[in-house]
């Protein structure tokens, strides 16, 4: 009897050890499943898929130690306040870790701590928790106002609509009168200023001309001669170049506006680098751009290949010219040594490694852009030529034509009520000008 009770409980236990038995068996077949239909798909195997690369121990430590420097500490008022706050100097990882140039990297607790053992950073590790701290607990800069550059060149595109220029330290009693008269000599002909403010409180005096091709290098390099003083011509930019707009008046702004607008629209044309046509320079960036995203790091472009050949054109247009490329064997795509970004390198004859700026051949292309040249037809092809009209029938077609012609739109009618807004706004204020010039003669 005993047995017989037995035999029951040991059934449940084989079932129980078949069913957990059979699950991985089970497991294992839907998984190879999805397998299967992705490789019959044709899909991209694991291995040619971009994998993030991990962070750079030396560009880490390098960032690092930026955040804790003087350089940085004297205009940072967050991290400089954090230090300030703990007695001992220690700085949470944390804060690092937050940093935009951080998560770019992709760099995490370990990463950090790995890369600062060959640093003068001071790393204090505990129990879930890490802090750095300046070599020696070094007394933290005083705090300071981070100065702003209103003079950088955020725009290649600016000036579009005609150059806004500003001359400072206008000598006392020399009146804007003088500084435009020694200004448009200078000019080239049938060049005009259109406007040129009064010499303000500061000795400054700003104008704005007439857009021509090269007046951004020629205003740059413009140097005068008044009352024995030497002014150096600047061409404004960002909060400069804003101001000297707002203290303009309208017609002139309305003006530069619709000059840009016609630049631009002369720009938008097709162009050709190396074997490559693009509708215009924005598409080359794009381009450019997803080479860029579409290679993983170290990759090396072939040299028989599309790319290769686009981005060595594009190379030919750094400003350093082309003792830049010299000896170039190769182009590879890797991490920029600022540790945000990625950027091309070039790879010479024994195995020498030079990285190079995409984006400054990009605004050179930019500025003398390689435009499409329209094809020449010969000179006795007839095609696309009317045929002679019969004798009598020449009152006929000048009939359809007025009839075809299409009626002025609205825009039109507009554009000319504002040019006459202008005309006479223009002649306002070159009456006030020979006022002025009379008044200071």
């Amino acid at each position: 009897m005993a047995e017989n009770a037995e035999k029951p409980a040991e059934k449940p236990e084989e079932k129980t050890e078949e069913k957990t038995e059979a699950k991985p068996e089970e497991q294992a077949k839907s998984e190879a499943a999805p397998a299967e239909k992705r490789k019959e798909g044709g899909a991209e195997p694991d291995a040619k898929r971009l994998k993030p690369t991990p962070p750079d121990p030396a560009v880490v430590r390098k960032q690092v130690e930026y955040y804790l420097s003087d350089e940085n500490l004297k205009y940072d008022k967050f991290f400089h306040d954090k230090i300030s706050a703990n007695a001992d100097g220690w700085l949470d990882m944390s804060f690092i870790l937050s940093c935009n140039k951080m998560k770019s990297m992709r760099a995490g607790k370990d990463d950090v701590i790995a890369a600062l053992k060959e640093s003068k950073i001071e790393l204090n590790v505990n129990e879930g928790t890490a802090a750095v701290r300046r070599p020696g607990n070094a007394a933290l800069p005083k705090l300071e106002a981070r100065p702003s550059h209103p003079q950088k060149k955020n725009s290649i595109h600016a000036h579009d609509g005609g150059v806004v220029a500003i001359f400072r330290n206008v000598p006392e009693e020399q009146q804007w009168t003088q500084v435009k008269a020694a200004v448009q000599e200078k000019l080239p002909a049938k060049v005009n200023l259109w406007h040129v403010s009064q010499v303000n409180d500061k000795n400054e005096c700003t104008m704005a001309c007439a857009p021509f091709d090269g007046d951004v290098p020629f205003f740059e390099s413009l140097q005068i001669e008044l009352a024995g003083a030497s002014l150096k011509c600047e061409v404004c930019f960002a909060d400069v170049l804003q101001k000297a707009l707002k203290d303009m008046p309208k017609h002139i702004r309305d003006k530069r506006e619709r000059e840009s607008r016609k630049r631009q629209k002369e720009r938008n044309r097709p162009i050709k680098l190396g074997t490559c046509h693009f509708n215009n320079v924005a598409m080359l960036r794009g381009r450019v751009k997803e080479i860029l995203n579409s290679r993983s790091d170290g990759e090396q472009l072939k040299p028989d290949g599309s790319d290769f050949k686009l981005i060595k054109s594009l190379l030919e247009f750094h400003p350093s010219g082309a003792g830049k490329s010299a000896g170039l064997v190769g182009i590879k795509v890797g991490k920029s040594q600022q540790g945000d970004s990625r950027c091309f390198y070039m790879i010479k004859e024994g195995g020498k490694e030079e990285d190079f700026s995409a984006k400054k051949c990009l605004d050179a292309v930019e500025q003398k852009p390689p435009y499409v040249q329209p094809e020449e037809k010969p000179a006795g092809d007839k095609r696309g030529q009317a045929k002679a009209a019969p004798k009598g029938a020449a009152s006929k077609p000048e009939a359809k034509e007025k009839e075809d012609k299409p009626a002025e739109p609205a825009d039109k009618g507009e554009e000319k009520a504002e040019e006459k807004k202008e005309e006479t706004a223009e002649a306002k204020e070159d009456n006030a000008e020979k006022v002025e010039e009379k008044k200071s003669e």
